[in-house]
């Protein structure tokens, strides 16, 4: 079981893969790291450094995201256009990461506190009161905003019991099912943003194709939460 300063560890570990760019690995990390980090300061009851993570977060998952889509077969010309926008994204990431912020971040985390257990377990309350919420509101209406809501949910509450040595089997399980559908709507939103700069009629033709695709990957996750299919619009 890893505590903060493992995260911290682990993430000063990962930065000189993450700036070199040579496995996007490195990326991937440094993303793990800033969201474990989060959940420790919500057991800890900080909002220090969380803006801070959450921004590191972010960029990092800009760059994770189009590594992640390049991975897939795709059309040429919406190729192209993911290498030029990663080509972007990790020159935003490198500057940030050799910023004066992040070694101001960094030696910030090397102090937090070890973390008070008992208070700890009470304050795991609130994000799994949030994950029940998120919850409830997909069974209401099941929607891919909703159980995107629902995973990111989720994940909070996995790391924090982690943090707290408490089983995540049934976390991991959800987890696994919902990744495929969170990489294939991320990969929509690329498309879509592409499609909307420029016609490719070979892309629009990948995107009837990526959409059922999308369809059958939220059906399998719903029927993993015991839940219906989202409606046709």
């Amino acid at each position: 079981m890893k505590d903060a300063r493992d995260w911290v560890a682990h993430l000063e570990a990962y930065l000189p893969l993450a700036l070199s760019g040579e496995d996007p690995e490195g990326v991937h990390q440094v993303r793990v790291a800033g969201r474990r980090l989060r959940a420790y300061l919500d057991l800890l009851g900080f909002r220090v450094l969380k803006d801070d993570l959450r921004f590191l977060v972010r960029q990092a998952g800009r760059v994770r995201d189009l590594e992640v889509a390049l991975g897939r077969p795709l059309p040429e010309g919406f190729r192209e256009h993911l290498r030029a926008e990663l080509s972007e994204a990790r020159r935003s990431l490198v500057a940030l990461l050799r910023s004066p912020w992040m070694g101001a971040l960094l030696r910030a985390l090397r102090h937090l506190p070890p973390l008070d257990k008992g208070q700890a377990r009470k304050r795991l309350r609130r994000p799994q009161e949030r994950l029940e919420a998120r919850f409830l509101e997909l069974r209401a209406e099941p929607s891919l905003e909703r159980l995107h809501a629902f995973r990111r949910a989720l994940r909070r509450v996995r790391y924090a019991k982690e943090f707290l040595g408490l089983s995540t089997k049934r976390e991991k399980a959800l987890q696994e099912v919902l990744g495929e559908v969170n990489d294939l709507r991320v990969l929509k939103d690329l498309l879509l943003a592409y499609l909307h700069r420029r016609e490719d009629p070979e892309a629009r033709s990948y995107l009837e194709g990526l959409e059922s695709a999308l369809e059958a990957a939220t059906r399998r996750a719903l029927e993993g939460l015991g839940l219906g299919s989202i409606p046709r619009g």
